[in-house]
C-alpha cells in the first residue's frame, strides 16, 4: 500500500509541474482575444459599405488566385480572366493584358486557341504587334508541330483544321503590314516551320492566308510560295531536261505543286483552273506546258528499281497492317501502250486529266488567266503526243469525259481542213460513250451542233461526207476482214536463289487463232453506227 501512495504522489507532482510550466509560457506571451460575434458581424457591414458588394469575387475566399486548372478550358480562356480581373484594366490596346509582363503575355497567349488569337490580333495594332510577336518566337515551332501532326485528312473543316486557322493568323497579324512584308513574314513562319512535310496542309494554310484576295494577288503570293518553299529550283531542274531524266524530282514537283494550289480547290473549277493556269505559265512554250501538265496529273506507276520488293510491300501493308512508301514515278508510257476500256479506270487515269483542261477553257470571271481556244488546243495535242502519242480511243476518252472539250478538238481540225482526221475523231469518241453504256446521240448532240453551226456550208459537208465515208469503210473492213490473232501469255517467276538474291525468270507461250469474222466487233461498229444514226439525220438537214 504504501509502494501504491508513493506512485500516485509521484504522478501528482509531474502533472503539477507541467501546469506551472504552461502557464509560465502562456503568461509570457501577450495572447489576444477574438471578437465578439456582434463586433466582427458590425465590422463585416461597414466594409461591405466602404466597398460596395462584390459578387464576382468573393473576399472571404481563402484563395484569390485562380489554380492552373482555370485556364484548362480554352475555348473559355477569355472568359475566365474576365472573370477573375473584372473592370479593372484601363482602356488601353491591350485591354486586360496591359497588366502582364510579356514573359507571361506570351504564356496566356500559349494558352488560348489558335482562332480566339485571331480575332485578338484585330482588336487593335498595339495587340496585333504583341501576337505577331509571339508568332515569330522559336517556341511557337513546338506548339505548331503538336497541333497540326495529325492533321493529315483533306476532309476536315476549316474550322477544324489547324493548318487553315494557323493560316487565318498568319493572314490576321499582317494585316497592318504591307503586302511585301505580308510575304516576308510568311517566308519567316515556314523557315522556322519547315520539318513539318504535310504539303497538302500547307497548302490549306497558303489557301487561308489569301482567302478574299484578287486573282493578281494571288499571283503574287504564288510567285512568293514558289520561291521561299525552294520549289522554283526543283521545278527548273525536273524540266531542264527530257522526261524521265529525273524521275524523283519529277515526283516531288507534282506533290508539291498539288498540295500547295490544287488540293484545296478540286471542287471550285474557277480557282482550280486559275492556279492551273498560273502553274503552266511558268513554263515559256508549249511543249514545256504539256510536259508539266503530264508530271502534275499523269498516270503513275511503281518505280522499277523496286519491282522486286513489291511482293514485299503487298505483305506489310495486307498483313501486318503497316503503311510502306511506295516509290512512285510518272507513267509516260501507259497511255500510249494500253487502251483503256473500263468506266472507272478512265475516271481515275484519264478524269484528272481531262477535268483540269476543261476548268482552263474560257471563263468571264477568270479575266486574263483564261485559256482561249486556240491555246487549248495546242495543249491537248502537245499532252496526248509528248513524248509517245496515245492511242485514239484513250484521246477519244479525254475528250468524252468532258463533252466541252469534243468542239475544241473538232473545230480546229476541221477548218485547217482536217476533216478526216475529225471524222476518225468523232466515230472513237462515239465507240467509247457505246462502251460505257451511253447513248451517244444524247450526250453529243449539243456540242456537234455547236461545232456544226461554227462552220461554213461548205465545211458541213466536207465534214459530214468524211464521217459518212469513215462509219461505212469501218464497218466494211469489220465485216471483211479475216483478222489472226496472236496471243502472248507470259508467266513471270521469281525465284529466290540465297537468302538475299531473286532471279526473275520468263516463260512465254505462243497462240495464234485464225477467226473467220470478229463478230464482236461488227455488232459494236453496226450498234455505233445506229445510235448515231439520229445525230446524222440532224447534220443532213443542217448542210
Amino acid at each position: 500500500m504504501e509502494e501504491v501512495a508513493k506512485c500516485l504522489d509521484k504522478s501528482r507532482r509531474v502533472k503539477l509541474s507541467k501546469n506551472i510550466e504552461t502557464e509560465r509560457i502562456t503568461n509570457f506571451f501577450a495572447v489576444r482575444k477574438r471578437r465578439t460575434s456582434e463586433e466582427s458581424d458590425s465590422l463585416n457591414e461597414k466594409k461591405t459599405k466602404a466597398y460596395g458588394t462584390l459578387d464576382t469575387i468573393n473576399i472571404s475566399s481563402n484563395r484569390l488566385v485562380p489554380c492552373y486548372d482555370f485556364f484548362d478550358d480554352k475555348e473559355n480562356a477569355l472568359k475566365n480572366v474576365e472573370q477573375v480581373v473584372p473592370y479593372i484594366a484601363p482602356n488601353t490596346p491591350l485591354g486586360i493584358f496591359q497588366m502582364l509582363p510579356p514573359e507571361l503575355l506570351y504564356i496566356i497567349f500559349d494558352r488560348i486557341p489558335v482562332l480566339q488569337l485571331k480575332q485578338l490580333s484585330l482588336s487593335s495594332s498595339t495587340l496585333n504587334t504583341r501576337i505577331r510577336g509571339y508568332v515569330s518566337m522559336a517556341g511557337i515551332r513546338r506548339r505548331f508541330f503538336a497541333e497540326t501532326a495529325a492533321a493529315y485528312r483533306l476532309d476536315l473543316q476549316n474550322a477544324q483544321d489547324p493548318f487553315y486557322t494557323w493560316g487565318m493568323l498568319l493572314k490576321a497579324c499582317t494585316i497592318v503590314m504591307s503586302f511585301n512584308g505580308g510575304h516576308v513574314f510568311l517566308a519567316k513562319f515556314f523557315s522556322k516551320n519547315k520539318n513539318v512535310e504535310n504539303w497538302h496542309g500547307w497548302g490549306r494554310c497558303f489557301m487561308a492566308f489569301c482567302k478574299g484576295w484578287t486573282y493578281n494577288e494571288c499571283e503574287e503570293l504564288f510567285k512568293a510560295v514558289m520561291r521561299f518553299t525552294g520549289l522554283n529550283g526543283i521545278l527548273s531542274r525536273a524540266m531542264s531536261r527530257k522526261v524521265e531524266n529525273y524521275p524523283k524530282l519529277e515526283i516531288q514537283v507534282r506533290v508539291r505543286l498539288r498540295g500547295f494550289f490544287l488540293n484545296y480547290f478540286e471542287k471550285n473549277e474557277e480557282c482550280y483552273g486559275f492556279w492551273i493556269s498560273v502553274i503552266l505559265r511558268t513554263q515559256k512554250t508549249i511543249a514545256q506546258q504539256g510536259q508539266l501538265f503530264m508530271i502534275i496529273f499523269g498516270p503513275l506507276k511503281l518505280d522499277e528499281n523496286n519491282c522486286g520488293k513489291e511482293w514485299l510491300i503487298s505483305i506489310f501493308t495486307e498483313f501486318l497492317d503497316l503503311e510502306v512508301e511506295r516509290n512512285d514515278i510518272i507513267d509516260w508510257e501507259l497511255l500510249s501502250n494500253t487502251t483503256i476500256e473500263d468506266r472507272r479506270i478512265c475516271d481515275e487515269i484519264i478524269g484528272p486529266m481531262s477535268f483540269a483542261v476543261h476548268c482552263m477553257v474560257t471563263n468571264k470571271n477568270l479575266g486574263g488567266y483564261a485559256w482561249s481556244d486556240y491555246h487549248i488546243f495546242n495543249l491537248i495535242e502537245e499532252i496526248t503526243t509528248a513524248p509517245y502519242s496515245w492511242t485514239l480511243d484513250n484521246f477519244a476518252a479525254l475528250l468524252a469525259l468532258r463533252p466541252k472539250l469534243i468542239h475544241i478538238a473538232l473545230h480546229a481540225r476541221i477548218i485547217h481542213g482536217h476533216q478526216e482526221e475529225a471524222a476518225h475523231l468523232f466515230h472513237a469518241i462515239n465507240l467509247v460513250l457505246h462502251q460505257w453504256g451511253i447513248f451517244s446521240s444524247t450526250a453529243v448532240t449539243g456540242v456537234l451542233m455547236k461545232t456544226f453551226r461554227a462552220l461554213s456550208d461548205i465545211r458541213r459537208r466536207l465534214f459530214l461526207s468524211s464521217f459518212l465515208r469513215t462509219e461505212s469503210e469501218l464497218l466494211s473492213d469489220a465485216l471483211l476482214s479475216e483478222p489472226c490473232i496472236l496471243k502472248s501469255i507470259k508467266i513471270k517467276l521469281w525465284i529466290a536463289t540465297d537468302t538475299s538474291t531473286f532471279c526473275l525468270f520468263e516463260s512465254a507461250y505462243m497462240v495464234n487463232i485464225v477467226s473467220v469474222v470478229d463478230r464482236d466487233y461488227f455488232y459494236m461498229e453496226l450498234a455505233v453506227g445506229r445510235a448515231v444514226s439520229p445525230l446524222v439525220t440532224l447534220m443532213a438537214s443542217n448542210v
